[in-house]
């Protein structure tokens, strides 16, 4: 029997998703399955919008999904939230290693009824903007666009409006002026076309974005046993690994991509030590809040954040 995974991907068929890690691992789960296994890709959020991906994927919508842990604050990915905190993490190799941890620790029961394959994080955020920021006074009175409530107080903090919008309507909402800026992977960024709507780009590294890839239990359930075994301990892993090493080769490229697009009409921005120090001073409001907000949950919210610290320094 042929068994078909359904893949839902909500980002473009030109993002870096699709070339260095679905088509690839799409090739592999098939050429080591002999066959017995087929993946069909669906891009550009065909199957569900980057906001539904948890519910898409434990209902049977499709059956493999990359959840962006940024819309699922309020819910049992709570925990994975940390990792989105501004300015916690040079890179997201080290990202991984970290929110892992707090992951195995304290959401061990969020995976009991969807198959958990492995955690990815982007490349670090920078900004996106209609005009030119390289002072936090050119943020003040801007309508910022934010992926949750992991970034909101930072961006109060900054003195602009936080404006929840997904992915999915963020180039639309930058061209018709709903927002005026963006933070965003700049390797998303390119895939994204945001450069065309928002073409200066300011190098701040702000946030990494956690990023869970789950399968559907009931697909995986009925695979015969020597199919689960490759998942457990080749496929997922597999999957997981092309996505994180998509984001740590890429950036460097895009920038000086991202200069050659953005020339005549906008700018690739690095701003000097002190005006980066200016924005991260606006930090600590956004990790006070989440300490607040976890224990409003139910967490030990001062506990996670001294794992969480000493993760780091590990």
């Amino acid at each position: 029997k042929v068994f078909e995974l359904n893949l839902g991907n909500w980002a473009p068929a030109t993002h870096h998703y699709v070339y260095n890690v679905l088509e690839p691992w799409k090739q592999y789960v098939e050429e080591k399955t002999n066959g017995r296994m087929k993946v069909n890709l669906y891009h550009g959020a065909t199957l569900g919008a980057a906001k539904s991906v948890w519910e898409d994927v434990r209902g049977g919508v499709y059956d493999v999904g990359l959840v962006p842990v940024s819309y699922y604050y309020d819910s049992e990915l709570f925990p994975f939230s940390i990792g989105n905190l501004p300015f916690a993490f040079p890179d997201s190799t080290s990202a991984v290693k970290v929110v892992s941890k707090i992951g195995e620790k304290y959401a061990k029961d969020a995976f009991n009824d969807v198959v958990l394959m492995g955690l990815v994080f982007s490349d670090p955020y920078d900004l996106f903007s209609t005009k030119p920021i390289r002072k936090v006074e050119d943020v003040k009175n801007a309508k910022f666009r934010t992926q949750g409530k992991s970034e909101s107080e930072f961006i109060k903090s900054l003195g602009a409006t936080p404006v929840s919008i997904s992915v999915n309507e963020t180039y639309e909402a930058l061209q018709k002026k709903t927002v005026d800026m963006i933070t965003y992977s700049p390797i998303g960024g390119i895939g994204n076309k945001f450069y065309e709507v928002a073409p200066y780009i300011t190098k701040i590294s702000v946030s990494v974005t956690p990023l869970i890839a789950v399968m559907n239990k009931g697909i995986y359930d009925k695979m015969p046993d020597d199919l689960k075994k490759m998942f457990d301990e080749d496929f997922s892993k597999k999957l997981v690994g092309l996505y994180n090493e998509s984001y740590a080769r890429e950036r460097e490229k895009a920038y000086q991509e991202l200069e050659k697009l953005v020339q005549g009409k906008g700018e690739v921005i690095t701003l000097t030590p002190e005006e980066l120090k200016e924005f991260k001073q606006h930090a600590k409001v956004q990790w006070d809040k989440w300490v607040e907000d976890a224990n409003k949950k139910g967490y030990n919210g001062a506990e996670m954040m001294e794992d969480f610290k000493k993760f780091l320094q590990e």
